[in-house]
């Protein structure tokens, strides 16, 4: 991405335009309560981000292809290790 803070629209970066924070009677909270709903905001759209770049690119792609195949690994040396457990306990079969 560009590193400035947007979303995508239809396909389409849209950089996002920072509106001036108004602090009418030096309010703090609601400064605050501002800062946080922006950085809320900011966090959704990299995730939203991250999961676009997931599933469009190439290297998204093999990012998840390697994810489930080291998933798929830990998951068979469970059941091998139930297995094992089983097996090694006397009168079950």
């Amino acid at each position: 991405m560009t590193g400035k803070k947007g979303r995508f629209e239809k396909g389409v970066w849209v950089e996002e335009k920072e509106a001036p924070v108004t602090n009418k009677g030096g309010n703090v909270i609601d400064k605050r309560f501002s800062d946080a709903t922006q950085s809320l905001i900011s966090s959704v759209n990299d995730v939203m981000n991250v999961t676009h770049d997931l599933v469009t690119t190439e290297e998204g792609k093999q990012y998840i292809e390697k994810t489930l195949r080291d998933t798929q690994v830990q998951v068979q040396k469970s059941f091998d290790e139930i297995i094992s457990r089983i097996k090694g306990k006397p009168g079950k079969k």
